[in-house]
């Protein structure tokens, strides 16, 4: 399993998904947090939570009716929410509170060990496609939960295991598509090789295309409509990789581009999260096991840095800035440094020219956050 902790961050470790893109939906919330704007999923890397939240302060925790293991993710894909439990091999749907409503196995039998699912995507079918980090597999799980198709991945790496870390499936001109990210660090777990984004159809599970990423060790996969952005950091004990920083990827034509190098920004860069031309990113420093952290923003119609490292309005002196979403108008940022009121999810206010990020609020959660996610 990959630690996500600051004294690992000196190699690229693990990747997480970025489940908070453009401006969010506005589907009505349950009933019983009908304000709720945002699910959020907290870890010490002990064990975990995972609730919902409104922009108003309101904060909703699960009650630990299951077990939610140590090392979580999040995804939200065609308008449903996924708590990934990846030391358990889990997956669980949520509602719009954050209450786990359904549990999915993701575990490969022909694997012994844990199976170390990612992400979900879901398709037009109902099936459920989870990439398995450990097993160099894409699985896919029928709406029951049974295995409908296992796609193998291991001949995209020389040490048979290429690193699936990220999936994204969308509608494209020529059919229904699933994008998966494959991080190829290899000697692991330094990123050295290329990394590579595979193209397989849909309807057939056939790996149609490896496109060769501009970045190396896409670490999250944010989705705006046909275009993924890609958190490239290489490794994070260096902050001046020429082919590492902020990659554009078009689902439509399977073109890619790195727009934004990460010596532009001043950091390694973690995760990005864009609304309409205003591009926001979490970078770290290439100190290694201190990897400080700060919220930059970029130009996202050109790529052109706008508020870097140097002049964040949110810092810290580690690794401790963890989920990046966007709510509407404003843009959440989870902070694993603890307040007197617990673990705040910092609430920013931007102009429309993405070049001052003003702070509003500040929403406390029990645990300290990993992902924050807009309610699908």
């Amino acid at each position: 399993m990959r630690a996500r902790r600051a004294s690992s961050l000196a190699a690229p470790l693990a990747a997480i998904l970025a489940c908070g893109g453009g401006s969010g939906s506005n589907g009505a919330a349950p009933s019983s947090c009908p304000d709720a704007a945002a699910l959020w999923a907290a870890s010490d890397y002990s064990s975990s939570s995972v609730g919902s939240i409104s922009l108003a302060g309101n904060v909703d925790s699960v009650a630990p009716t299951v077990d939610l293991g140590a090392d979580p993710s999040m995804s939200v894909s065609a308008g449903r929410a996924f708590y990934v439990a990846r030391d358990e091999d889990a997956v669980f749907e949520l509602d719009g509170c954050g209450v786990p409503k359904q549990r999915f196995s993701a575990h490969l039998a022909s694997h012994p060990e844990t199976s170390d699912p990612y992400a979900v995507a879901v398709a037009h079918d109902g099936t459920l496609w989870v990439p398995l980090f450990l097993a160099a597999s894409v699985l896919v799980l029928a709406p029951d939960g049974s295995v409908a198709r296992t796609i193998d991945l291991s001949r995209f790496d020389g040490d048979g295991n290429p690193d699936a870390s990220n999936i994204v499936i969308v509608d494209t001109p020529a059919g229904e598509k699933a994008f998966v990210a494959l991080d190829r660090l290899n000697p692991y777990p330094k990123s050295v090789q290329p990394s590579q984004m595979l193209r397989i159809d849909v309807a057939t599970g056939k790996i149609e295309a490896t496109v060769a990423l501009a970045g190396r060790n896409p670490f999250t996969v944010t989705q705006a409509g046909s275009i993924l952005w890609l958190a490239d950091p290489g490794n994070f004990d260096d902050a001046t990789e020429a082919d590492a920083g902020i990659e554009r990827f078009d689902t439509s034509t399977s073109t890619t581009a790195l727009v934004t190098p990460e010596a532009k920004l001043g950091g390694s860069v973690a995760q990005v999260a864009v609304s309409g031309s205003c591009g926001t990113a979490l970078v770290a420093d290439p100190t290694p096991n201190v990897n400080a952290t700060s919220l930059v923003t970029f130009d996202a119609s050109t790529g052109a840095p706008l508020v870097t490292a140097s002049r964040s309005p949110l810092t810290t002196a580690g690794f401790d800035l963890e989920g990046l979403s966007w709510v509407g108008g404003d843009l959440l940022v989870g902070d694993r440094r603890r307040a007197a009121g617990g673990y705040p999810i910092h609430v920013f206010a931007g102009n429309a020219a993405c070049t001052v990020m003003e702070r509003t609020n500040s929403l406390f959660v029990p645990m300290p956050p990993v992902a924050v996610c807009s309610v699908p």
